[in-house]
């Protein structure tokens, strides 16, 4: 059983403790190796590193003899420690076709940022003492969203990062085992980053600083072997900055002017930076920070402020103690790899563009420092006064015995695990767009927002996506595309012989663009040599094909030169045409076609782009069908969803034309892989033309009478039942519909039915009615035979009746006859009066009032009958003595002429009493 002691961080599991910690780390690296092998061939190709590859075979040649000829003069300034690998690794291995020739150079790439890694994990174990740690400070540095994804495609920025990390960890091993030899190698490693970056530079003075500090403490003895250490790693380090850069074998005072060249390069762009746009050599003080901040997880962030926090009051407060030791002077070190290049970026105003990736390497440190305070919150041993003081704040039981190293360690592991957590989410979610990652201080919820305010997908890596986007949509097709070559170098040779490269933007049927703020297309287009804007500014006023999204933003976009007219046809059907159904599509109709509207369009994918959607077509008249359709009984226009669709900025559209003959009704839909309805609408225009007319007679007063009312109202004229409901929302269309036919005569019946003794006419709105504007209108015809009772009501979506109307034909028609006689004056005197006047006459009771307002016709009456003979009752009846027979108004009687008429039929058996009176919601009776 694994136990916790104040010592320890996490649990002593013995068996993990028996392992030695490099194979634990080199463990967690195969990991992510599995990953990266996994996912390599999601990413694209960034702009630069078509100029990397080329300037690296120019290095190679020039080795081999040749001249250093770069298109570029600037590019011979870069150097090429990790491209010459990238290189020799791929003639060694023949590689001829090149999507296998960037798909090695990503994996080799990604393989050394993990080697970075490793190299962290060693140094903060080192460093701390602690395997949990420093698995969490490797962790961090590799789930960087934006250095990770950069790891595949960026053959520069973060392979310094990880080289930088190598060259601390080899400065801590030196110093530790104090040995020419250690010192040698960490030399040559510092010269190789010198080659990627000059700002590795500020290795030389560092480390020679804190051998000077050695120096000043040593002995007599010792001192040589100090300078002689030092010397070795100088010599090291510039022999292998020099060795590796061919273009300073002539001259090495080149190497100065090369630093001026890389810190003030004369490449020029815009950068778009909190909403405002600015030169690359003009960015604000905060520029590099602000990014920083913005982009890495915000646990990590969190754990480094704590651990410059410790490591600044550490030092302030034992300054000549930080001195004399050597792990905190190594600490500082960290600090100062942070701090040091910042605050010249700034100082000297710096050419910095596209983020901050030219200061990728500023994250390598930050982890260390991340660790540091990780160990500072989770176990004591440096920081200690201002911990006391916070934990001071907290309860005495908590601060009691060894539950505040516990509280401790559970706070610190509490953040790095929900940090690292949310960081693998959110990658997962923007995969294989991590390089557009920003953390919870930017407004990442509101669509848009990001895309105004921060340059995002610069490199246009997500064009990989859209040419994949357009190779599923038009599976068969030769597709003339606009665009930097450069992404379609990554995907297989059959699509890419369905890409040829074009010299003319005209001759494109497709454009593919980079996104700024949804619109801005390119930062200097009146300099870029590959997208002249003026030729095409037509285009790119019209709405996006498509476009792949990041936080709701558009990072790349696909413009075609029929986009417009797609829109506007949209927009035309959408508020022009008829309303049909609502599925995964909305069906208008307009000018004798369907059209098929979807405003959040699933771009197809391999398996989607062939679905077909089904069609069939019953015309009014048989006769009207092609001979071959007749057996069936409807036409077949079944079609393919991705030959008729229209795309543009998530939407799509479908126009089917009509046959011009009668339509009785149209199935329509599209099935799943198994053969069932993904999606289906059965639409009766027979039935939608009846209920409009239905709805213009009703509204003029001449559809006979209102005979129930609750969420629908409900009119009979005739033969024919109708439903009305307004306002009516969308929902309503959905609606299920309870009608039960009880005839006069039980023959009328069909045989299957005798047994509940009516006839079931249940039906969906959305087959009989139409949703006309604001409202809701259905027709049903009723049998021809006589009508003793109408049972109608509705069900919820569980089936359970959400409200129910009995309505008795027969009394209602008796109850015209009344009212007809009352009117003539030949109907007897009333047997009682109050609100109602009741009559009896022919074993019937009839209930008046004059004049009579339509909520009269919402009473419910009570109604008991008391016989001579109780034998009379029925047995349920006889323990209560008398016959319930309680009515609704609207069930039983009519409002015609001004008057409410309702007749009740009583029993034929010799009666003692009647009891008479209305009901009034939660108030008893109102008269009896």
């Amino acid at each position: 059983m694994p136990t916790l002691s104040p010592s320890s961080p996490l649990p002593r599991l013995a068996p993990l403790r028996r392992i030695p910690f490099w194979a634990q780390a080199l463990a967690v690296c195969a990991l992510f190796a599995i990953t990266g092998v996994a996912v390599v061939d999601d990413y694209g190709v960034g702009w630069d590193e078509f100029d990397q590859r080329r300037t690296a075979r120019a290095n190679v040649d020039y080795a081999l003899g040749g001249s250093l000829d770069t298109p570029n003069r600037h590019d011979r300034y870069y150097g090429v420690a990790i491209e010459t690998p990238l290189l020799l690794a791929e003639r060694a291995l023949r590689l001829q076709d090149i999507r296998h020739i960037y798909l090695t150079r990503h994996l080799l790439t990604h393989l050394f940022f993990i080697a970075g890694g490793f190299a962290c994990a060693m140094l903060a174990y080192r460093m701390l003492g602690s395997r949990w740690i420093a698995l969490l400070a490797m962790l961090m540095f590799l789930l960087h969203p934006r250095l990770y994804a950069h790891s595949f495609f960026n053959s520069k920025d973060v392979p310094f990062a990880a080289l930088l990390l190598i060259a601390l960890y080899l400065a801590h091993r030196a110093f530790r085992r104090d040995t020419a030899g250690a010192f040698l190698l960490c030399g040559i490693i510092a010269g190789l980053a010198i080659n990627l970056r000059p700002f590795a530079l500020m290795l030389l003075p560092m480390i020679l600083a804190m051998r000077a500090l050695d120096l000043l403490q040593a002995g007599r003895a010792e001192r040589k072997h100090i300078l002689a250490t030092a010397a070795a790693f100088l010599a090291a380090a510039l022999a292998a900055a020099y060795i590796t850069h061919s273009y300073y074998w002539e001259n090495p005072l080149r190497f100065i002017e090369g630093i001026r060249v890389l810190s003030q390069h004369p490449t020029l762009v815009e950068n778009l930076f909190m909403g405002a746009i600015y030169r690359s050599d003009a960015v604000p003080w905060n520029y590099i920070p602000v990014w920083f901040a913005i982009t890495a997880p915000p646990a990590a962030l969190l754990l480094g402020a704590v651990g410059c926090a410790a490591i600044c009051l550490q030092t302030i407060a034992r300054p000549l103690a930080a001195l004399r030791d050597r792990e905190t002077r190594f600490r500082v070190l960290m600090l100062g790899c942070i701090v040091l290049p910042v605050a010249v970026v700034i100082a000297l105003q710096a050419n910095i563009y596209t983020g901050w990736r030219q200061m990728y390497f500023l994250w390598a440190p930050f982890c260390l420092l991340a660790a540091v305070g990780l160990r500072s919150i989770a176990n004591i041993r440096m920081g200690g006064g201002i911990w006391k003081f916070f934990m001071g704040l907290l309860p005495e039981w908590i601060r009691a015995g060894n539950r505040l190293h516990t509280a401790r360690r559970a706070l610190a592991y509490s953040i790095a695990g929900a940090g690292l957590l949310t960081t693998l989410t959110a990658m997962a979610a923007l995969h294989p767009h991590e390089y557009v990652y920003f953390n919870a201080l930017t407004d990442t919820k509101t669509p848009g927002a990001l895309a105004k305010r921060y340059d995002m997908d610069y490199w246009q890596m997500a064009d990989r996506q859209s040419l994949e986007y357009l190779l599923a949509l038009y599976p068969d097709a030769t597709l003339r595309v606009w665009m930097r070559n450069i992404n379609r170098q990554t995907l297989p040779k059959d699509d890419r012989e369905r890409i040829p490269v074009l010299d003319n933007p005209h001759a494109a049927d497709f454009y593919l663009w980079t996104a700024r703020a949804d619109k801005l297309p390119f930062a200097n287009p009146e300099e870029d040599f590959y997208y002249p804007r003026i030729e095409i500014e037509n285009i790119l006023e019209q709405p996006p094909i498509h476009s792949v999204r990041a936080y709701g933003s558009a990072i790349a976009l696909i413009y075609g030169k029929d986009a417009a007219a797609y829109h506007t046809a949209y927009q035309y059907y959408a508020a022009n045409g008829e309303l049909l159904a609502r599925a995964d599509f909305d069906i208008y109709a307009y000018d004798g076609a369907l059209h098929y509207l979807n405003s959040d369009c699933p771009p197809p994918a391999p398996n989607r782009a062939d679905r077909r959607i089904f069609l069939h077509i019953t015309p009014a008249d048989v006769a009207d069908l092609p001979a071959d359709s007749r057996e069936r009984g409807f036409e077949n226009r079944d079609f393919r969803f991705n030959l008729h669709t229209a795309f543009f900025d998530g939407k799509c559209i479908i126009r089917q034309p009509l046959p011009d003959y009668a339509i009785a009704r149209i199935a329509t839909g599209q099935k799943t892989a198994s053969g069932g309805d993904a999606w289906r609408a059965d639409i009766d225009l027979a039935a939608r033309a009846s209920a409009q007319a239905v709805y213009y007679s009703i509204a003029v007063g001449d559809y006979g009478k209102l005979v129930a009312q609750s969420d629908f109202d409900v009119y009979l004229r005739g033969n024919t039942l109708a439903y009305l409901k307004e306002p009516c929302a969308e929902s309503d269309a959905d609606a299920r519909f309870i009608l039960h036919i009880t005839p006069s005569n039980p023959a009328d019946l069909p045989s299957d039915r005798r047994e509940r003794g009516f006839v079931n006419m249940d039906f969906r709105f959305a087959e009989h009615g139409a949703r006309i504007d604001d409202k809701c209108v259905a027709e049903r015809e009723l049998p021809d035979y006589a009508i003793a009772r109408i049972a109608i009501g509705q069900k919820t979506t569980s089936g359970v009746a959400e409200w129910r109307a009995d309505i008795d034909i027969a009394a209602r028609a008796a109850a015209q006859v009344v009212h007809d006689r009352i009117l003539a004056g030949d109907y007897g005197a009333p047997v009682a009066q109050s609100i109602f006047d009741l009559y009896l006459r022919d074993n019937a009771l009839t209930y008046l009032k004059a004049p009579c307002a339509e909520s009269d016709t919402d009473a419910r009456f009570f109604l008991h009958i008391t016989p001579v003979d109780p034998a009379a009752l029925s047995a349920a009846a006889r323990e209560r003595g008398f016959a319930n027979l309680d009515f609704r108004f609207a069930d039983h009687g009519i409002h015609a002429s001004d008057m409410c008429v309702a007749t009740i039929d009583l029993p034929d058996y010799p009666l003692d009493r009647i009891s008479a009176g209305q009901f009034v919601s939660g108030e008893g009776s109102l008269w009896r």
